[in-house]
């Protein structure tokens, strides 16, 4: 997962941890350790709320929970 751009998305969007945490029906500490860990942490219906909410592309859908690497292309 690219912890980077997740961050750099949601700081974009003018939003904190809390604020994304609320959305996804979580703690802040669980959106803290979900958003810091390399590895992707965050449930199927999550990222898409996350999507939703962050306006993702597919191509940034794509870059911060998979590495990049479409795996149905």
């Amino acid at each position: 997962m690219n912890v980077r751009l997740l961050k750099a998305k949601r700081v974009e969007a003018g939003l904190r941890q809390v604020d994304l945490a609320a959305k996804l029906g979580i703690t802040e500490k669980a959106m803290n350790h979900k958003e810091c860990n390399p590895v992707n942490k965050f449930k199927a219906d999550e990222m898409l709320t996350l999507s939703r909410v962050l306006h993702l592309t597919l191509s940034e859908f794509d870059s911060i929970f998979f590495d990049g690497n479409l795996p149905f292309v």
